[in-house]
């Protein structure tokens, strides 16, 4: 049954149906959700949204007296006993199910953003801010869940889904470098900008499935350029985002572009975009490339020489953990593990899920194991080479 109710009776395990205002007035990106924890119920009771519409078949109903009800079972005939109700969601499934909230809805959000960009050829800063603020909270709470989500993409959404997974790095980054909060807002907005030019290249476009090859370098280069002159026709941006925009591919070394600038001659920003570009672009599938393994692409970016601000990029792999969430390593006892959480005192010790036996080519029982235990008996090998152990056609496991 849907019912209006006013916002101030709002409570947790209630059901939106709809939301009972203009986008103007709520920074929800979608419509319909469950008021899963306190996070949420506050932003809605903070908004200027005066009612909203509820789905009790679905959530918690509001009494008369306004005490929250049970949650009915949804879907139940009257014959039959009701269902159990789902257990709690932890914490960590909560903060999981709210970046994935965020990055859903900010990917709608962005491809709107580049169709108008490519339509009108200028963009509305308005339109992101409070985007950039969602990122910022989810961060600021589990940084991984954000972080490691973002990484999942399909090939008709690159675009947009890149630019939302650099926002998230660029904005973690920004904390663990302890940025004030204005640079973190601008590091996260300027992350969501950084391929704005891509959207004169009609196979970059949202809703293309992408190039068959690899698109060549003289297209390549022109992106920055493009981006930064559709950015300068509004006022309104930042000269940090443009700068970001501008060269966000250029190195340490001189040898990137478009203007060959070294070391410092970068801008901060524009230094930390480069790594969480490369990183998120080597980590990605495409239809001209497998993507690498995240810890993989981290040995390889720490190998590297003249490429990236090597305290930028140290500061990075305080960020993402030196095996990130779902990585695949390799480890003693010839078993592959999935990491699921890092050891904050001890990133290169990390707790993993270990699902596959190398030795006999097979699945094997998961069961999680922390390495940090000092009585834990499998150590992580070097990394050398991407893990590709999915010859098996096995799927891996959950991170959760």
């Amino acid at each position: 049954m849907i019912k209006k109710v006013p916002v101030s009776q709002l409570c947790v395990g209630m059901y939106v149906h709809d939301l009972g205002g203009s986008f103007l007035e709520h920074s929800f990106w979608r419509s319909r959700f469950l008021i899963q924890n306190e996070r949420k119920l506050k932003k809605l009771q903070t908004s200027r949204l005066e009612w909203v519409l509820i789905d009790t078949s679905r959530g918690i109903d509001l009494p008369a007296d306004g005490a929250a009800a049970a949650a009915p079972a949804p879907h139940t005939a009257k014959t039959h006993a009701a269902e159990p109700a789902p257990p709690p969601a932890t914490p960590e499934q909560q903060a999981f199910d709210d970046a994935k909230d965020i990055i859903d809805g900010s990917r709608e959000q962005v491809k709107q953003l580049f169709a108008d960009a490519e339509l009108e050829g200028k963009i509305d800063l308005r339109q992101i801010e409070g985007l950039v603020q969602d990122m910022a909270d989810s961060i600021e709470g589990h940084p991984d869940a954000l972080t490691s989500l973002a990484r999942i993409k399909r090939a008709d959404q690159y675009l947009y889904a890149h630019s939302v997974a650099v926002s998230a790095l660029m904005t973690a980054l920004a904390r663990t470098l302890g940025l004030s909060d204005e640079q973190v807002r601008l590091a996260g907005m300027a992350g969501l900008l950084h391929d704005i030019g891509k959207v004169r290249d009609p196979d970059e476009a949202p809703g293309k499935l992408g190039r068959p090859i690899q698109p060549p370098q003289e297209l390549l280069r022109q992106h920055p350029g493009n981006g930064a002159e559709v950015l300068r026709r509004d006022p309104g941006v930042p000269p940090e985002i443009i700068d970001v925009c501008l060269h966000h591919h250029e190195r340490v070394d001189g040898k990137g572009f478009p203007d060959g600038l070294v070391g410092e001659n970068t801008s901060l920003l524009a230094r930390m975009a480069a790594v969480c570009n490369y990183y998120d672009e080597a980590t990605t599938t495409r239809p001209f490339k497998k993507g690498w393994d995240p810890a993989f692409t981290l040995f390889k970016m720490l190998k590297s020489s003249g490429q990236f601000d090597t305290d930028v990029l140290g500061a990075f792999v305080r960020t993402v953990g030196r095996y990130p969430l779902g990585s695949i390593i390799s480890l003693t006892q010839s078993e592959l593990g999935l990491v699921v959480e890092q050891n904050p005192d001890m990133p290169e010790l990390p707790v993993v899920k270990i699902f596959y036996s190398i030795r006999w080519s097979h699945a094997i029982p998961e069961r999680r194991v922390n390495l940090a235990d000092p009585d834990c008996p499998s150590r992580v090998l070097p990394v050398v080479a991407p893990v590709d152990w999915a010859q098996s056609g096995l799927p891996v496991p959950s991170i959760l």
